[in-house]
């Protein structure tokens, strides 16, 4: 007899740990349309990288350690890994067997660096002075924003630019540069729009950057678990999976997703703010 056919007192059992899910009808009433509608298994011990990885800088950092369904892995293209093809099998750190599907829950950002669309730390950690002028070019600055597993962006979503010493005031909204993000490392970027001005006289305390508990917004997209795309095309067409409700049905995203996907950790996960100065 299956297990999902009757009644046990006091608990409910499933018969393996490796993705089965107990599902939950979102559609009642007050309940939101992007609430999560299943538990599933997960093993919070396991939601951090590896600790002897590095916090923003060097070849092995924790930024560039993202969860495989074989462990944590340092991801391809990086440049611990020897080699720029970001297409390469990943390097295993630490082996732990189904660790992105049920071990470390929705994706975290768990580093940040910026620059430009050249180089991913020009500004921070690597600490070169960023020379402000009135107007910019699109992608003078880009926040790269590294998640603990490969993820997949739909649509667009935006991160702010904090400004002053403690970073407590809004500078600039910079908007997903899928150029230049590696999503299958985890990698995210938002750029800095053109004609914005960055010259000294318009930075209080001549500061810029991302606090560590800040948060990026979805605007009219998402960034949610890589496991969640079924599959991407080349038409620039779309098929969401339709519940009935008005809001959806297709769209051209791009990619063909699951409705109600994991969406990524909103708040990042920094041990620091990332900040740099303007002259």
């Amino acid at each position: 007899m299956s297990l999902w056919s009757r009644q046990n007192a006091g608990f409910i059992v499933n018969e393996d740990d490796s993705g089965d899910k107990l599902i939950y009808n979102g559609d009642g009433a007050g309940v939101a349309s992007a609430a999560e509608h299943f538990i599933r298994y997960q093993d919070g011990d396991t939601e951090s990288a590896p600790k002897f990885l590095s916090n923003g800088s060097g070849d092995y950092s924790v930024g560039n350690c993202v969860a495989t369904d074989s462990g944590w892995a340092m991801a391809a293209g990086t440049p611990s890994q020897g080699n720029d093809n970001a297409d390469a099998d990943p390097e295993i750190l630490v082996c732990s067997r189904g660790l992105q599907e049920s071990g470390v829950g929705d994706p975290t950002a768990v580093m940040c660096t910026i620059g430009n669309l050249t180089d991913k730390t020009k500004f921070y950690p690597d600490g070169e002075t960023f020379t402000g002028v009135a107007s910019s070019t699109l992608g003078d600055l880009v926040v790269y924003a590294y998640f603990n597993e490969p993820v997949g962006v739909i649509g667009d979503v935006n991160i702010v630019l904090k400004q002053a010493t403690a970073l407590g005031a809004d500078f600039a909204t910079l908007t997903y540069r899928s150029s230049v993000s590696n999503l299958d490392a985890g990698i995210v970027a938002f750029e800095l729009a053109a004609s914005v001005d960055t010259q000294t006289s318009a930075v209080t305390n001549n500061t810029l950057g991302i606090g560590s508990g800040d948060l990026w917004s979805e605007n009219t997209g998402r960034i949610m678990k890589y496991s969640d795309i079924i599959l991407s095309e080349t038409a620039d067409e779309t098929l969401v999976l339709n519940d009935g409700a008005s809001t959806e049905g297709p769209s051209g995203f791009g990619d063909i997703a699951m409705e109600d996907g994991d969406r990524a950790e909103f708040a990042l996960n920094l041990p620091e703010n990332a900040s740099f100065t303007v002259s």
